[in-house]
Parts: structure tokens; C-alpha cells; sequence
């Protein structure tokens, strides 16, 4: 791949019950910062808009991890398992393989009760192969919230995005961004305007900050990757091969 070609692609992922809310709205201009870093494309997925079903707990994608593993030896990151492993049929797989082929990933959701709501968290639950194959250990991600007042519960959400981003694989490079969408986080509603999130300078700016972060990080991973490909450090297949330069 020559440096002009290199491009990457930011998935963004918000979860909330309200569609075309203030949530959704602080996603869209997050992933509008990431395309003005140059060299990136974006899309953004609505969880409402998809049929998800809850973790069974049936250990099918860990047995068939392992089952591979028995075969390549565990040394081999990723696992290299092919399409969809869950055993439940649903929109999930479609959600799964547009993570796998972005570069990059925002997670976006509000902050219920000092968390986040649970149709995010069902997402969570359902991405379970990632944390034991690994293949999204070479895409970076960071999270975002909204929340009702100010320091109520962001940094706890975004905690917990975080450490699920982390947990499946994802490198993540910013903390996030939160921002409240009441009148300056006191929870009063600002009735001028249905986004009212674009009234948070502060929000706003962290989050034009976080996502920039990401795109950038992306073309740096994507760009290093390449690089380590050519220079022999990094097989194809995601292994790590023998070193054959200095």
C-alpha cells in the first residue's frame, strides 16, 4: 500500500432508547471531528435500529476459541476464527463484522443511574468472542457519554465503556468525553433547542478532542502495521514472525 492510499474508517456505536436525541447528535459531530483529521470515513450504527438478544451464557464462542487455539497453539493473536462466532442469530452478527472492519470505534451512550443504559450494555455483553480471540486488538476506540447533570455518574460511564473497550481487545486512546444537555448541568432543560448538548462548550470540545484522537491514532496504527508487514516484524495473519531488519 503506498502512504496514499492510506485510509481508515471510524465506527461509531451509540446506544440509548431515544433515537435522534442528544446522545446521537454528540456521536454525529464526533465522527464529523474524525473526518476532518483527513483520510477517514465514518458510520454510525443506532443499537434501537438492530434486534439484539441477551448473552445466553452458553460458552459456545469461548468453546470454539479454544477449540481453535488446540489447533494454531496459544501463542498464535489473534485467534484467527473466521465470521461470526456467537450461537445466536440475530442482528449482532451484522454489528460484529462492521467492527471488524473498521479501524476505529467510538462508543456512545448516556449515563442512566450513574452507568450506562442497558441496551448498551446488552451490546457489550453479546461482543464476549472479542475478548478471548483478540481480533480487534489492532483498532483503537474511546468512549462517550451524555449525561442529565454535571459530574453525575460521566466518569462512571465512561469508565465502564472503557474498560469493556479494553477488555475485547481495543486500544484505547483517550479517555472520552462527557457532556450534560441541560442548562449549564443543573438540570434544567433548555426548551430552544432539541440538542441542547451543543450548548456544553466544555463537552463539546473534549469530544472534538477525543474523536480526533482516535482518527489520528487509527492512521497511525493502520500506517505502523503496514510498515511492521514490510519490515517482516508482523506477519500477515497477525502473528508475530521473526524480525528481519534492524
Amino acid at each position: 500500500m503506498r502512504p496514499d492510499d492510506l485510509n481508515v474508517k471510524i465506527l461509531g456505536i451509540v446506544g440509548t432508547p431515544i433515537k435522534d436525541g442528544n446522545c446521537q447528535y454528540f456521536l454525529e459531530r464526533a465522527l464529523q471531528a474524525a473526518e476532518s483529521v483527513g483520510r477517514v470515513t465514518t458510520e454510525l450504527i443506532h443499537l434501537r435500529d438492530y434486534r439484539i438478544e441477551y448473552c445466553a451464557g452458553c460458552e459456545s464462542c469461548l468453546r470454539r476459541v479454544h477449540k481453535i487455539q488446540k489447533q494454531v497453539g496459544l501463542d498464535v493473536i489473534p485467534v484467527p476464527v473466521k465470521g461470526y462466532n456467537c450461537s445466536i442469530k440475530d442482528d449482532m452478527e451484522i454489528i460484529h463484522k462492521k467492527m471488524l472492519e473498521a479501524d476505529g470505534i467510538l462508543l456512545a451512550a448516556p449515563v442512566y443511574i450513574a452507568t450506562i443504559p442497558g441496551q448498551m450494555k446488552t451490546f457489550i455483553d453479546r461482543c464476549r468472542t472479542f475478548v478471548h480471540d483478540l481480533r480487534l486488538r489492532d483498532k483503537v476506540a474511546a468512549p462517550l457519554t451524555v449525561a442529565f447533570f454535571r459530574n453525575a455518574g460521566s466518569d462512571t460511564a465512561l469508565q465502564a465503556m472503557a474498560l469493556s473497550l479494553l477488555a475485547m481487545g481495543l486500544n484505547v486512546v483517550s479517555f472520552g468525553a462527557s457532556a450534560v444537555s441541560t442548562k449549564e448541568g443543573l438540570g434544567i432543560p433548555i426548551r430552544d433547542t432539541r440538542f441542547a448538548v451543543k450548548e456544553d462548550l466544555i463537552g463539546m470540545t473534549l469530544m472534538s478532542m477525543a474523536a480526533t484522537q482516535v482518527a489520528r491514532s487509527a492512521l497511525q496504527m493502520k500506517a505502523g502495521r503496514i510498515a511492521m508487514e514490510k519490515a517482516g516484524i508482523l506477519a500477515k495473519t497477525g502473528g508475530w514472525g521473526p524480525v528481519t531488519g534492524d
